[in-house]
């Protein structure tokens, strides 16, 4: 199984906050409760899900930044804490499966040691903020691939509709192929970020400046830490592309981008002490 995984020194235990009705893409609402997603480890801790666009209302192509699901009505009222969670996103053609067999070439949008999901109601929507924005074709359907390793809540339901060949679900990471007979197919939101030129950015530590004709990019130290630092860019999956070097006081590094292929982007600032700033880019042509 081919698998792209991420980089990103980012903080290993998440939790989301409850910003529960922002998405702006959605297939909904089932009233069918279904632990095949985020609850049971004797079954069902790999599943991957198709929604095609015809599944999903005000889809557009975009950078999908966050998902959400609806709790169901089993183990709502404690939450769920899941190590171990892999989230990889894809697109494909296809519209179901044509047999049980995991689709590859996925990339990782999202790895953390723990998630926790807080308690919440039946039928309100919950959200798995993503460390890798990933892009998204609104004519090819989203392939949505979750793993994990361990669950303190195994009976932690989301609402879901039938599953007509739309769900497999397996006990591994690895498995090539799996089960179709979930009954579930859990509804499904995702924020998106359109898709646009590289836009200047700021985050703490790090400012990003694209210069005319989006084929160069300054990256700006805005922190008063000028020893020496590394600079990484990374493509979406976390791939190094490129390294370079801030000297003891210098505050700009200009990267040439022409070459690049149009996609998402990452940027690593790594200073001496070991803090790391991370930002993320689009490059469109």
């Amino acid at each position: 199984m081919e698998t792209r995984y991420t980089r990103l020194l980012l903080p290993v235990a998440l939790s989301f906050s409850m910003g529960v009705q922002a998405q702006q893409v959605q297939k909904c609402c089932g009233t069918s409760n279904s632990t095949f997603l985020l609850g049971n480890m004797t079954y069902a801790p790999h599943t991957q899900s198709l929604y095609s666009p015809a599944d999903l209302v005000n889809e557009e192509d975009g950078l999908i930044t966050e998902l959400y699901f609806r709790y169901g009505n089993t183990g709502q009222a404690l939450g769920n804490t899941l190590g171990g969670l892999l989230i990889r996103l894809g697109q494909t053609t296809a519209t179901s499966y044509a047999s049980a067999t995991f689709l590859t070439d996925l990339d990782t949008a999202l790895y953390t040691t723990e998630f926790t999901i807080p308690p919440g109601q039946s039928g309100e929507w919950f959200s798995i903020p993503l460390q890798v924005p990933f892009q998204y074709n609104a004519n090819q359907t989203l392939v949505l691939d979750i793993w994990f390793t361990s669950s303190t809540t195994l009976n932690f339901g989301t609402f879901s509709t039938a599953n007509n060949d739309q769900k497999l679900y397996a006990l591994t990471l690895d498995a090539t192929t799996g089960s179709l007979s979930s009954s579930g197919w859990q509804d499904m939101g995702f924020d998106l970020d359109p898709i646009a030129g590289i836009s200047e950015q700021k985050v703490d530590g790090l400012q990003l400046v694209p210069l005319p004709g989006d084929q160069q990019l300054r990256v700006l130290r805005n922190t008063d830490d000028l020893g020496k630092a590394d600079l990484f860019l990374l493509d979406a999956s976390g791939r190094q592309l490129t390294n370079h070097t801030f000297t003891q006081g210098t505050r700009s590094i200009t990267l040439n981008l022409g070459e690049m292929a149009t996609g998402i982007y990452i940027v690593q600032l790594v200073n001496s002490n070991g803090t790391v700033y991370t930002s993320r880019f689009h490059k469109a042509n």
